[in-house]
Parts: C-alpha cells; structure tokens; sequence
C-alpha cells in the first residue's frame, strides 16, 4: 500500500499468509507475515510468488482464500503474478478470456487446465485491465520499473533501473502483450495498426500486408505511421 503523507514513508510493503502466525517453509525458513488474508486493508498491489516446482498442490491448498483474489480484482487492485503464481489467477477465473503468461516449464500443463485463458508463450509480461502477468522473475522486475515509473515518475524508476539492473533491458511496453491497442495514439487506424502488430511479434510482417489489414493504402499507411 502506498502512504500519501508528506515526508512518510511512500510505500509499505505487508506479507499475508493464510493466518498471522509464523509460517516454516519447506527449505526451513520462517517467515512472520504482517497480516493474515482477512485483515489486508486496502491495496495498490497485490503480488503472487512464483511457486516452487509444480504448481498443482499449492493450488489445492489455496482454495480457501481463492475468493478473495475475486474480491480484490473486483475492487480494481492491481494484481500481479509472477511465474506460475497466474495459476491462482486461472483458479480464481480472473483469466478466463484474457492474454496470461507462466513458467515456460508448464506452458502445456497451464493451457490443459485452463482452456479458456488465451495463453501468450511468446510474451514474458501480459496486461489485461488490472490483471498482469509476468512469466519470470528477471520479468517482474521490469513489471516493477514500469509501476514504479507509473507511480513515482521516470526520474525515480531511472534510478532504480540504474542501481538493481545495468544491463540493457526491455522496457515495459517493448516486452510486455496488452489486451487494450496504446490509447496513448490518437489515430484509431494507427491504434490498430499498433495492436495487430504487437499480436503478429513472432511472424513475418510487411507494410503492404499491414495496409492490407487496415484497408489502406501502403502510401497512406507510410504517411500516417511513423
């Protein structure tokens, strides 16, 4: 959750788990969460780890709380998960009909399961709405750029991208697949023109084949699309 206050602290970070007790993990570490499920207050942002291994028997044992990622969703939270935490997401239906993306790992298994989710596995981020999906965790540090970027403004995500990410990366836009074409165009053809592209990434593209699907022209499409 973000704190607004002048001079606070911006942010507050909570781990919840099912009850407020100490969790011991599988690897022997404890972890003291925050808050239990049912005491959450209000989010900005709702994360989902990655789960180890096979996602399955989490997912069973998370059925009790399923509900409330429902309730969160509904409310307008960002959501998001990371790796095969989008099997949460599938469970809760808050997929269904939407671009996701997982582990590479399960590609097959996930889209078994879930059908009804348009599974995107040449994309390591999706967003649809208030729902994203980052299918690694190098991918969900460029998911968090992007938000920070969104909340705080460039100069802050430029300098966290500078001290936790030298390499050269992909900017959230460049890597990520977005149910809605980029409003930011004011040219609807061209919106279009932009959204077919982003969805044909792994096939051959051409102007005239481009033109072809807007009903224009390659000469006017070359004018308007630069």
């Amino acid at each position: 959750a973000r704190v607004s206050e002048y001079g606070a602290s911006q942010v507050r970070f909570l781990l919840a788990a099912q009850s407020s007790r100490p969790m011991t993990l599988s690897s022997g570490i404890t972890l003291q969460p925050d808050s239990s499920f049912t005491d959450l207050p209000s989010l900005d942002l709702l994360l989902l780890p990655a789960i180890w291994r096979n996602p399955l028997p989490a997912v069973s044992a998370a059925r009790e709380w399923i509900g409330l990622l429902q309730a969160e969703a509904a409310k307008g939270t960002r959501i998001c998960s990371v790796g095969t935490g989008s099997y949460l997401l599938a469970e809760a239906g808050l997929l269904n009909g939407r671009p996701a993306t997982t582990h590479w790992n399960y590609f097959e298994q996930f889209s078994r399961r879930y059908p009804a989710v348009d599974l995107k596995n040449h994309h390591l981020i999706t967003q649809s709405d208030n729902i994203y999906c980052a299918g690694s965790v190098n991918s969900i540090a460029d998911l968090m750029v992007h938000i920070v970027e969104e909340w705080f403004g460039s100069p802050i995500a430029r300098a966290i991208e500078n001290q936790f990410s030298p390499e050269i990366r992909r900017s959230f836009r460049a890597a990520a697949y977005q149910n809605e074409a980029d409003s930011s165009h004011h040219d609807e053809d061209i919106a279009q023109a932009q959204h077919w592209l982003q969805s044909h990434l792994c096939s051959p593209v051409s102007i005239d084949l481009l033109a072809n699907h807007l009903q224009l022209s390659p000469r006017t499409l070359n004018r308007r699309f630069k």
